[in-house]
């Protein structure tokens, strides 16, 4: 949800705030603003071509069920139910255009296993689930334990490594802890 205004109004911020200092800050501060700049140009070749990437097409219709009531509450009424598989995947703008599109019925349910989540690299947040968790406060919660298409000796192996995960999973860590750690 960062248009190429909005990542340009902040590098200009991290450029004042590296100043004229030497070292990592005035290196970092100078390959934010290079970043900027490439993604205006893109964004404007994009616009040429009437195209748009994934991330447009998220932001975009995020921009949409945010400042057009209508159409949020006609999407709200023609799809009364969501699912969202591997919401441990999901990045902030696929959240927050989530919760925009589901409302005030919370019809919704979701399915993530943060033993599982791994994009990480590309924005995905496990933090998701406890967003989750907080935002719709009557939800159950099923933890699935029985695995059908795995042998035992692979469960067993696998289960060993998740231990390392341990405090931080979702299954073994209660809430208050759990934002404690994460911060």
């Amino acid at each position: 949800n960062i248009s190429p205004a909005l990542y340009a109004a902040e590098a200009e911020r991290i450029m004042l705030e590296a100043g004229t200092v030497d070292g990592p800050l005035s290196e970092e501060a100078t390959r934010v603003a290079e970043l900027a700049r490439a993604y205006s140009v893109y964004d404007a070749l994009l616009r040429e071509r009437g195209l748009m990437d994934f991330g447009d097409l998220l932001r975009y219709a995020h921009a949409i069920v945010s400042t057009r009531a209508n159409i949020r509450a006609r999407l709200q009424q023609q799809y009364k139910y969501s699912v969202v598989d591997v919401f441990k995947d999901t990045n902030m703008a696929q959240y927050d255009l989530v919760c925009a599109l589901v409302g005030d019925a919370q019809n919704i349910t979701v399915v993530g296993d943060d033993d599982q989540a791994i994009y990480k690299f590309r924005g995905a947040s496990v933090d998701n689930i406890l967003k989750f968790r907080e935002k719709f406060p009557a939800r159950t919660e099923v933890f699935l334990t029985e695995n059908y298409r795995s042998t035992q000796e692979i469960l067993d192996a696998a289960y060993t490594l998740i231990q390392f995960n341990n405090p931080f999973r979702l299954e073994t860590a209660g809430e208050k802890k759990l934002h404690a750690a994460r911060g």
